[in-house]
C-alpha cells in the first residue's frame, strides 16, 4: 500500500500538481493563444501610455493602426471577441491611468455588434484576460456572464476549450441585423464616461470589404438611425482585396494608398 501510494503521489498527484502551478503564474501565457490580449488588459491600465488620442476596437482596426502608437495616437485595437463591454473596460483603464487623454475612437466591424458577449472564444479572450475587470460591469451584465461561462478555472492562464453550444452563440446568417442591448448599452457608457471625464468619444468603422454591404443593409432601421453617424463613416474597397470576408489580405498595401482617408477617419469627429 505504501508503495501504491508512493508511486501515486510521484507519477500522479506530483505532475499534475506542477502542471496547475505552472497554469497559474503568467509565464504560461507563452503558450497561451490568447495571450495578446492579456497584455493588451495590463497597458491599459498601466500608466505607461501617455497619448492623447486612443484607439480602441476589434483586429479590424488592428490591422490597419497597429503601428500607431505614439505620444499622439496609440492604438489599442486587438480583437472582436470583447466587443464593446471589453472596450469599455479598457476606456476606464485608460482615463484612470491617462491623464493626457482627450479623444477615444472606437473602430469596431459592424457585425460584432450584434453579438451579446456570446462569441466562439469570448471565454479565452474576454472572460479569463479580463477576469480583474469584470466588476466594473453592471451586476446584471456579471450574472449573466455566470450563467455562460465557468465562474473559475484552476488552471488561470491556460487557454480552455471550453466553448459555448451553438445554441447559444449569436447567429447572423438569417434574418435582419440589429445592434444587440449590451453592445448599444456599453456604447452609451463609453459615451457617458468620456463626457464626465472631458474626453472627446468618437465611434465608427474600420475599412470593410465590398461584400459587407449586404450585411451593413440587413441592419434594421432603429440601429441605423441611433448610431446614423457609425453607419456613414464605413468605406469599402473591392472585396477581391479581402483574404476572408472581413480583413484585408495586404493591410500594409492599403494603408500606403489610402494613409489620408484612414487618418481622416480617426481624426475627424
Amino acid at each position: 500500500m505504501k508503495k501504491f501510494i508512493s508511486h501515486l503521489i510521484k507519477f500522479y498527484l506530483l505532475p499534475i500538481g506542477v502542471v496547475i502551478l505552472f497554469f497559474r503564474t503568467p509565464w504560461s501565457l507563452f503558450l497561451n493563444e490568447s495571450k495578446e490580449i492579456y497584455d493588451l488588459v495590463s497597458k491599459a491600465i498601466s500608466t505607461d501610455i501617455k497619448a492623447k488620442t486612443i484607439l480602441l476596437g476589434d483586429s479590424v482596426c488592428k490591422q490597419f493602426y497597429s503601428e500607431t502608437k505614439n505620444s499622439d495616437t496609440y492604438c489599442l485595437c486587438e480583437n472582436q471577441s470583447y466587443e464593446v463591454p471589453g472596450n469599455y473596460l479598457l476606456l476606464k483603464g485608460q482615463i484612470a491611468n491617462n491623464p493626457d487623454l482627450k479623444r477615444v475612437v472606437l473602430l469596431i466591424n459592424p457585425v460584432t455588434l450584434t453579438s451579446s458577449l456570446n462569441q466562439k472564444y469570448t471565454y479565452n479572450y474576454f472572460m479569463k484576460p479580463f477576469s480583474p475587470l469584470l466588476g466594473h460591469l453592471e451586476h446584471n451584465d456579471r450574472s449573466y456572464l455566470n450563467t455562460l461561462y465557468p465562474k473559475e478555472n484552476i488552471l488561470t492562464y491556460k487557454f480552455s476549450n471550453f466553448k459555448l453550444p451553438d445554441s447559444l452563440t449569436n447567429q447572423t446568417d438569417v434574418g435582419n441585423l440589429t445592434i444587440s442591448k449590451l453592445n448599444m448599452k456599453y456604447i452609451k457608457k463609453m459615451d457617458s464616461l468620456c463626457n464626465v471625464n472631458n474626453v472627446e468619444f468618437v465611434f465608427k468603422s474600420p475599412p470593410l470589404p465590398s461584400n459587407m454591404k449586404k450585411d451593413v443593409e440587413r441592419f434594421d432601421m432603429n440601429s441605423k438611425k441611433s448610431l446614423l453617424d457609425y453607419f456613414s463613416s464605413i468605406m469599402y474597397y473591392d472585396s477581391i482585396l479581402s483574404s476572408d470576408g472581413i480583413h484585408h489580405k495586404d493591410a500594409p498595401k492599403y494603408i500606403m494608398k489610402n494613409k489620408k482617408s484612414l487618418d481622416n477617419l480617426i481624426n475627424k469627429s
